[in-house]
């Protein structure tokens, strides 16, 4: 039965049906997920998800990015994970966000926990060239994501570092997923955060004039913490003094 060993690392990550499509059978299937299990040459990650196992460090040959995208056939890196894997992350992190239309209990596989968030929309998914295991929200929709879940992206100060690295964004592209989310509270946030980035990120003043016609008039708040915040009456909007103060800080993190 070893002669599939070489089609599973071509697999990398897997489910049983893949296996059955192999094999043209469902018990032989089962019972070669069992004895490549028991002899260590697959890793189980949850039910019905599988990964090749690197023989020389007998380690997953699948990567955190690849697990969490092939978790079902809807899953894509979200939120501080899309941040991560854009090579944004200001601190690592031992969970993954990972986005999905099928529910998923969260669960623990090689000290990463993977954390369920419904997806409600598949606009500026993608999958990247270079990896096809793996999809990931664009730069555009994972910084609105962040600015809208502010708690998904890590915590204000987190979601501050990783924007600062951020050396440009298509505001095309920002202005059509936010047209898509059509909520009044994402424009104010979106305004009023990146108007801190507006020279690095390269974003004309046009597009902050777009998110001001969209604003309506219900005043809000930046985040959950409402302490020390000040208001900002250009975006109807109370938030921190001044958010680049927690990259001077470095800011504490919750990892």
């Amino acid at each position: 039965m070893s002669k599939y060993i070489e089609e599973f690392h071509k697999l990398k990550i897997f489910h049983k049906k893949d296996i059955v499509a192999l094999t043209g059978d469902e018990n032989a299937a089962k019972e070669l997920l069992r004895r490549y299990k028991q002899q260590g040459l697959i890793s189980q990650v949850r039910r019905d998800l599988y990964v090749a196992t690197d023989l020389a460090t007998k380690t997953s040959s699948a990567s955190k990015y690849e697990i969490a995208s092939q978790i079902n056939s809807s899953s894509y890196l979200s939120y501080h994970a899309a941040l991560e894997y854009h090579g944004l992350a200001h601190q690592v992190f031992y969970e993954m966000q990972v986005s999905s239309k099928e529910r998923f209990n969260n669960f623990e596989y090689d000290g990463i926990s993977y954390i369920y968030s419904e997806s409600k929309s598949d606009a500026g998914v993608i999958i990247p060239p270079a990896d096809t295991l793996i999809r990931v929200t664009d730069l555009e929709r994972t910084v609105l994501d962040c600015i809208n879940q502010i708690d998904r992206s890590g915590g204000l100060e987190e979601m501050i570092a990783c924007f600062a690295l951020i050396t440009y964004i298509n505001e095309n592209k920002l202005q059509d997923y936010l047209k898509q989310f059509n909520k009044q509270v994402l424009y104010q946030k979106t305004g009023f955060v990146l108007g801190y980035f507006q020279k690095e990120m390269k974003l004309s003043d046009a597009f902050f004039d777009f998110c001001k016609s969209k604003i309506g008039k219900s005043i809000r708040y930046l985040t959950d913490q409402q302490e020390s915040n000040v208001y900002f009456s250009e975006w109807k909007l109370y938030a921190p003094k001044n958010i680049l103060s927690f990259l001077e800080q470095g800011g504490n993190v919750n990892v």
